[in-house]
Formats: C-alpha cells, sequence, structure tokens
C-alpha cells in the first residue's frame, strides 16, 4: 500500500523521537507519542492523523500544519541537525573486499587497486524536502533521501538501518568522523532534490504539456481559418489598393493576436516549483572504508569507497565534474579524476584522450 508523503514523514520524525507510528491506510495514520513528547507537541498519546480533511476520527495535517512545525522544533532543540548512531550487531566483513573492488568499481581507461578495508563509522544525511508545484493547480508534496556525508553520493540506500530501535545509540562529539563542507553538501542536495522533485511532478507534467498541445492547435486551427479566410478574399475578389491594404491589416492582427494567445498559453501552462529543506538527520553508520588507488598514466590518487553492512554492497562514486553516481568511470590523465561515461562522451573527453 503507498503512503501519503506527509503521513511518511510524520511517522519517521515520531520514530526518530521514540514514539510509534503504524498506518490504518493511505491517508491515516495512528500514532502512540511518548509521555515527554506528547506534552510538547501538545497532544494525547494515543491520536489518529490524517491529510482527509472530512476524517471526523483523526487530526487533519498538511505541510502548514501546526504539527510538522512542533516537530521541526523539536529537532531544532537538538542543534541545527540532529544526530544518532546505529550499532551493527550481525558478522561484520573484514575480507574479501579485493574481488567486489574489482568488480563493482570499473575504471575504462585506467586500474584500480585495492588498497586496505577499515572499519569506520560513515554520517548519512537523511533529508527531507517538503515542495510546492503551481500551474492552474498547486500541488505540495515532499521527498526523502540520505546522502553518503563522506563522498557525496545522493540517493543512496542504508537498508535495514533505521528498523530496530533498540540499535541506536547517542553519538559523542569527538567519536563524529568529518562530513564534507556544507556549500558542496547544499549543491548535492539542491540537485538530487530537483531530479527527485521532478520524477515525481513527470505525470502531471506530461497531462499539462498534453493539454496545452491541444489548446495551442484550437488557436492555430481557428485563427488560422480566419486568416485563409482573409487570403481567400483578397485573391477572390481581386482586392486592391486601400481595400487590398485594409484586408491585409486585418491578416497582421489577426496572426498578432494568435502570437499574443501563445504567449498567455506559454505563462498560464509554466510550472512554479518552490522547495526547502523541512528537516535533516545525520545518520552515524558503522561502515567498512575501502582505500583504493586510482592509476591513469602517471596519475595516481587514493579514494575512498563505502561498503555497507546494511545494504551489503560497495556503494555508488560520485563524477567529479557532474555529479552523477557511478560505478563505471573514465580516468583525466592530469589528477585521475573519475568521469561518468556520459560526460566523457558529451564533453569530447573521450577524443581529446
Amino acid at each position: 500500500m503507498g503512503r501519503d508523503p506527509i503521513l511518511s514523514t510524520i511517522a519517521n520524525l515520531i520514530s526518530l523521537e521514540g514514539g510509534i507510528a503504524e498506518p490504518a491506510n493511505e491517508q491515516t495514520l495512528n500514532v502512540l507519542l511518548t509521555e515527554n513528547i506528547a506534552r510538547s507537541l501538545e497532544l494525547p498519546e494515543e491520536i489518529s492523523l490524517s491529510t482527509q480533511i472530512d476524517n471526523p476520527n483523526s487530526l487533519f495535517v498538511t505541510y502548514h500544519s501546526d504539527l510538522l512545525q512542533k516537530f521541526s522544533d523539536l529537532l531544532g532543540n537538538r542543534g541545527l541537525v540532529a544526530s544518532l548512531g546505529v550499532q551493527f550487531n550481525g558478522h561484520f566483513k573484514t575480507t574479501g573486499f579485493e574481488k567486489l573492488v574489482a568488480q563493482k568499481l570499473i575504471p575504462h581507461n585506467g586500474l584500480i587497486k585495492f588498497v586496505e578495508a577499515k572499519r569506520e563509522n560513515t554520517p548519512y544525511l537523511w533529508c527531507h524536502v517538503a515542495y510546492s508545484a503551481e500551474v492552474d493547480e498547486k500541488r505540495i508534496g515532499m521527498i526523502s533521501f540520505f546522502l553518503n556525508g563522506l563522498t557525496g553520493v545522493a540517493p543512496v540506500e542504508i537498508g535495514d538501518a533505521l528498523l530496530w530501535q533498540a540499535d541506536r545509540i547517542s553519538v559523542e562529539e569527538q567519536e563524529q568522523p568529518q562530513i564534507l563542507p556544507i556549500e558542496q553538501l547544499s549543491t548535492v542536495i539542491e540537485k538530487t532534490s530537483a531530479l527527485m522533485i521532478y520524477e515525481s511532478l513527470k505525470n502531471w507534467s506530461a497531462r499539462l504539456a498534453r493539454a496545452k498541445v491541444r489548446d495551442e492547435e484550437r488557436l492555430k486551427a481557428y485563427y488560422g481559418a480566419i486568416s485563409t479566410e482573409i487570403r481567400t478574399k483578397i485573391i477572390s475578389k481581386q482586392l486592391l489598393d486601400e481595400a487590398k491594404e485594409r484586408e491585409e491589416l486585418r491578416l497582421e492582427a489577426t496572426d498578432g493576436e494568435l502570437a499574443r494567445k501563445l504567449a498567455d498559453l506559454d505563462q498560464r501552462y509554466a510550472m512554479q516549483v518552490e522547495a526547502n529543506l523541512y528537516s535533516a538527520m545525520v545518520i552515524y553508520l558503522p561502515t567498512v572504508h575501502l582505500k583504493c588507488e586510482l592509476t591513469r598514466k602517471k596519475a595516481k590518487r587514493i579514494i575512498t569507497a563505502i561498503w555497507n553492512p546494511f545494504t551489503k554492497i560497495i556503494e555508488p562514486l560520485r563524477c567529479e565534474l557532474s555529479g552523477e553516481t557511478i560505478y563505471d568511470f573514465y580516468l583525466d590523465e592530469q589528477q585521475a579524476k573519475m568521469i561518468s561515461p556520459n560526460y566523457w562522451e558529451k564533453s569530447g573527453m573521450g577524443k581529446r584522450g
């Protein structure tokens, strides 16, 4: 069953605050809050939340509701970005990465050599981005994704890392690994959000595009018929001088009116999209950092790939020019930078190399 994105976000926030949230249906969420959180939110400990406005047994919620703002304030009380750690209780793989690296990370014009594997915490940013899109009607939504704060790759999966509340642990300040600069992370968040929002609006956008084409065809047919009638009149009546000039002015005015109507259509169907980062949390997961050496002619460098025990995969890397997520890539000759095949082809770098 699909879940409303508003309720999904609330469920995630409630879970992070120690409560329990279970969907009753696609538009209703049954919630059990801890005593302290219920008091902070000014709600009973047991409550039903719904995005359906005429549901008499539930509290109606939207992106602009006080409830989401109160949750935002709760996160804000922990700091600008809240954080937590997760422990892994299963078997932690520490060997056999040479083969995995060779199979998963493929430089097309260079070499990759596995150097070492080391167990380290990796920071992941769990981002919730709210957006609104408006044309002749308004739609609101929210997208969520994880961003690897070390490699800058997004979106990534973290498996069932947050499934068991008992595995969540506090993170001491001195234990927190360094994340990428906030400016770089902001760029990744913006690009990832834009792509995911575009994908979520794709069907609606396509429907609007078809409606626009139909309206354009109707306008062109209507004004085209008028223009044809004027031209036919000029020829059939063999108009000359002032009579012909009057009809030609009518023809020019008709063409101008069509251009104005088409411009109005462009404006009417132009989609305005606004988005903002609603909340973020840093999740510190125990992972394996795989040090690998990249070689392209005389250029050599060390990179870090991440193996996540919750997903049991090596995460993708990031194209250093386009930001695309990659497993296979090309290397430039100067610094052995990783470049996606798409960017390599489009930029003509292969021809120069």
